[in-house]
């Protein structure tokens, strides 16, 4: 799992995943996503165009750094997904607990930017 991070105007942080959010993936991810993302306390853009797969425990990650967030008074959207990741979303009810979007510039305006 690799993440690069960018900061936006906003100010937003543009977060990029690539490869798989399974366990091994979402025990690498967290502690670096957490200090780079949510301790900053800044609303952030996850764009999951290149997560392959997203198990329980990648999901857990998503929703605990999003309610994390939330406490600071910030947002966390996701956008990108491909289908079988959007599936899996829809299978969890992900959307009923984050905002998840198609596009960067949907992401963004959920933030209202």
């Amino acid at each position: 799992m690799e993440m690069k991070l960018t900061e936006l105007a906003g100010p937003v942080t543009r977060v990029a995943l690539h490869g798989r959010l399974d366990a091994a993936g979402a025990d690498r991810l967290g502690l670096p996503f957490t200090s780079n993302v949510v301790s900053v306390g800044r609303n952030a853009v996850v764009d999951l165009s290149g997560v392959t797969f997203v198990a329980s425990l990648g999901l857990r990650l998503l929703i605990g750094s999003a309610r994390a967030l939330q406490n600071k008074g910030c947002q966390l959207v996701l956008f990108g997904a491909s289908e079988l990741v959007q599936g899996i979303f829809d299978d969890a009810a992900l959307d009923q607990i984050l905002t998840i979007t198609q596009t960067e510039g949907e992401a963004l305006a959920a933030l209202g930017r």
